[in-house]
């Protein structure tokens, strides 16, 4: 009796695990095939990745030099000739003190956008490298199931007759003699 149980019990466990095996595989194999890209165009994304965060942050650290530098550069100097010269004051000094502080302003909204934008290629870069990581390891995991979908179905192939027919209806056992040859017509 004990033994029945086991057997009952461990093709259960087997019709489960064959059953969990095709599910993964035939979910994983889309998402590891998708996120694979071939070594050369990954290269060439991660370098261009790689220039274009390293130029952000150069444009980042040339607009603070810019606004440092801003009053000897030839159209900005005139922002300080404009405090000091007497035929500006007409303007009104608070009013050239403002427009002298918006451009910096400006200057500094600037830096900071490409300080951002930098950051954003970064993690951007980041996560294509776990995104490659993720689909090598899919991949591997794929292969597992693949070889475990292999042995599963030399199993059921070797032992037709002792196994029951799990993908007929529920409760309806069959012998080999009763599955139809989809190659032969009977006509």
């Amino acid at each position: 009796m004990s033994s029945t149980r086991i057997q009952d019990d461990l093709l259960k466990e087997f019709n489960e695990t064959k059953k969990m095996i095709y599910e993964q595989v035939e979910l994983l194999d889309p998402l590891a095939t998708s996120l694979r890209k071939p070594a050369a165009q990954r290269l060439i994304n991660k370098g261009a990745l790689a220039f274009t965060e390293i130029v952000l942050y150069l444009l980042f650290a040339g607009t603070i030099l810019f606004a440092f530098f801003m009053n000897k550069i030839y159209p900005f100097y005139i922002l300080t000739e404009m405090k000091y010269k007497p035929e500006y004051r007409p303007l009104g000094i608070e009013k050239i003190e403002f427009l002298n502080i918006t451009i910096y302003a400006v200057v500094g909204i600037i830096a900071l956008l490409f300080y951002a934008l930098a950051r954003t290629v970064r993690h951007i870069r980041l996560k294509n490298n776990i995104l490659n990581l993720a689909g090598k390891n899919i991949k591997h995991i794929v292969g597992q199931h693949l070889e475990r979908k292999a042995v599963i179905d030399a199993i059921v192939q070797r032992h037709f007759l002792e196994l029951p027919n799990t993908h007929l209806e529920e409760g309806v056992v069959t012998s080999a003699n009763e599955v139809a040859n989809p190659g032969y017509d009977e006509a």
